[in-house]
């Protein structure tokens, strides 16, 4: 009966009753003694299935998304869990992840998680092992079915620096951003995700992949390089195949974008792309205003951006008020002005959600212009003229404060 247990304990439940069954059915296993047999059996194999479970739930609680060690040969060796929803695929260019599910835009499809790793004294080639998200699975092999439980790696690839991103939090160190199963992710013009951080630590950074339309089950994850990678070093497409209406042709990183298409994706850029950007353009002047949800929202269109009464507002109302920044004339006609709004879009969420814009200002449309100054005022920039205006405005101090003429309804 030992024996039978311990096979017992390594199959699935079809398997293990055919055992049991067979047990039972051979000479020598008394009849009377049968039902106490199946009793001891069912018992100690109860126990041992619910143990199994405990170890499989522990494994689970125990291993991280991601987490990274290094071999006796000093080789990265990287674990990385595949979420649910997502495998890692074989497409036209190689490997490569799509959803096994539909994902609404602007959400979630996974947090993923990269190793920050000073690869100075290190060989750059790794190993990866990608792991089941969680449980058991099914598994086909010819006529049979197994159970692979997710404690085993289901892909183990051996790979080099190409499934890595030079770090620029600290540009001067040797640190790259080694990914798990999602460096196999690939680019498109016309990504259908992108990933703002949730939180770095020294050793690892977090991020959220968010659907940037609907995702559709089969359809494959793609995500723009230059959000996250500054001048695409060792790893440049000298032509691309993304086939997007919009496609570039190539992908050298940020630094290779046109003015006018790297403030395009700013909003989905890693921050430390835009602050390099910054530094290494100081006539490119960056300009902040925050637009004061919930009183207004911002609408952007194609081809100009306006802002509308997000509440109801009666005559007399304050709508907003705001703080002109002063530019001297000098510094205005040698410089370029950008400006970053932020919305935030849920003042009632303890975690509100922001909207953040880029915009390349124009000298003409988008300044006041004084005798001896420029005032540039944020987002009051994209307020409309209209012969019959619905607000009035109260001017002091480089202040302004934006008062309802007459009733005005939300958009």
């Amino acid at each position: 009966m030992e024996r039978l247990l311990h096979k017992c304990c390594n199959v699935n439940d079809d398997r293990r009753m055919d055992l049991i069954c067979s047990f039972l059915e051979r000479p020598g296993v008394e009849s009377d003694n049968s039902s106490r047999c199946t009793d001891v059996l069912v018992s100690t194999l109860e126990r041992t299935k619910n143990v199994k479970q405990l170890q499989q739930q522990r494994q689970q609680q125990q291993r991280k998304p991601l987490s990274v060690a290094f071999n006796a040969d000093g080789e990265l060796i990287v674990h990385s869990i595949v979420p649910e929803g997502i495998q890692v695929a074989t497409g036209a260019y190689g490997r490569c992840t799509v959803a096994t599910k539909a994902f609404e835009a602007g959400s979630v499809v996974y947090q993923g998680y990269a190793a920050l790793i000073d690869t100075s004294t290190k060989n750059d080639r790794f190993y990866l092992y990608l792991y089941e998200h969680a449980g058991e699975k099914q598994v086909e092999e010819g006529s049979r079915t197994r159970v692979r439980d997710s404690s085993s790696p289901i892909q183990v690839f051996r790979l080099d620096g190409l499934n890595s991103v030079k770090d620029l939090w600290e540009p001067n160190k040797s640190i790259r951003q080694v990914y798990g199963f999602d460096g196999f992710m690939n680019h498109s013009c016309n990504a259908n995700v992108y990933c703002p951080l949730v939180y770095r630590s020294k050793n690892e950074m977090c991020y959220d992949t968010i659907a940037l339309r609907d995702i559709n089950a089969g359809d494959e994850l793609t995500c723009d390089y230059a959000c996250f990678d500054y001048e695409c070093d060792g790893h440049v497409i000298s032509q691309c195949g993304c086939k997007a209406i919009n496609c570039r042709g190539e992908m050298k990183g940020f630094k290779g974008l046109s003015l006018a298409e790297k403030i395009r994706i700013m909003p989905m850029c890693d921050s430390e792309i835009v602050h390099l950007f910054f530094r290494e353009n100081p006539d490119m002047i960056l300009l902040e205003s925050t637009i004061p949800y919930p009183n207004i929202r911002l609408i952007v269109a194609p081809e100009e951006a306006y802002i509308v009464a997000a509440r109801p507002f009666a005559p007399g109302d304050l709508i907003f008020s705001n703080q002109a920044t002063i530019i001297s004339l000098t510094n205005f006609l040698q410089q370029t002005f950008v400006l970053k709004l932020v919305e935030e879009n849920d003042s009632e969420n303890p975690t509100p959600v922001k909207k953040i814009y880029y915009i390349l200002l124009d000298k003409d449309r988008h300044f006041i212009h004084r005798p001896s100054y420029v005032e540039s005022v944020g987002f009051d920039s994209f307020m409309d003229h209209s012969c019959n205006p619905n607000s009035q405005q109260h001017y002091e101090n480089a202040t302004t404060s934006v008062y309802a003429r007459r009733t005005i309804s939300p958009r």
